[in-house]
């Protein structure tokens, strides 16, 4: 990394404190992240007991930023860009098992999803996105739990944050608003997630 780089490298302990991951309707609402941090982030606690073979991922958010910053970072032990959605002026950046592709594209929507399918050729290696994730909203982690570069840090509101255990269309995503539908691993009607720093939860205006 460069030496420039102001880096807060930090290792991420989660006490066990009354309230801290407990599901929360957060229908209609946003995150709001008003300013630059290097701290400031939203910690998520997916339902994850097997190692991801394919998964869709979405959400929706609106900045003014016209840099580089991350939007959803999944770090494991072995991994830090297990998933990562990083947006760049020209488009997006998506990395999935640490391996990444670059998106251009001319007039981005607010809206994001990524879908992704562990290739054949992985299958018999055991490879897939690993269960010991740690998930963050709006810096990225550098290594499991830590090392942020405030210059990298998303201002802004994130909302209907939600990812799956499997390929979904944009139809598909859609059914799973409905009645009986199964529960995704990241369900933002009934999400589990702690607040780390300067974030507030308002009605969302996106």
């Amino acid at each position: 990394m460069e030496k420039d780089r102001l880096l807060l490298c930090t290792v991420l302990l989660i006490f066990s404190v009354p309230g801290i991951f407990t599901n929360t309707d957060l229908g209609g609402k946003a995150f709001v992240f008003s300013k630059l941090s290097a701290n400031s982030h939203v910690l998520l606690k997916p339902n994850l007991d097997q190692s991801l073979r394919q998964l869709t991922l979405c959400l929706r958010f609106f900045t003014d930023l016209t840099r580089s910053f991350s939007l959803f970072s999944a770090a494991s032990r072995y991994q830090d860009n297990e998933i990562l959605l990083w947006r760049n002026p020209h488009g997006f950046e998506v990395c999935v098992g640490g391996e990444c592709a670059v998106f251009i594209m001319p007039n981005p929507s607010d809206r994001s999803a990524i879908r992704w399918r562990l290739p054949r050729k992985g299958s018999a290696r055991g490879s897939g996105v690993k269960t010991d994730l740690m998930v963050m909203l709006g810096l990225e982690q550098d290594s499991y739990g830590g090392c942020f570069d405030v210059k990298q840090s998303f201002v802004g509101e994130i909302a209907e944050v939600s990812l799956w255990d499997k390929v979904l269309t944009a139809k598909g995503v859609n059914k799973t608003q409905l009645p009986g539908a199964s529960k995704p691993l990241l369900d933002w009607t009934s999400l589990k997630f702690q607040i780390q720093g300067d974030i507030v939860i308002i009605m969302k205006k996106l």
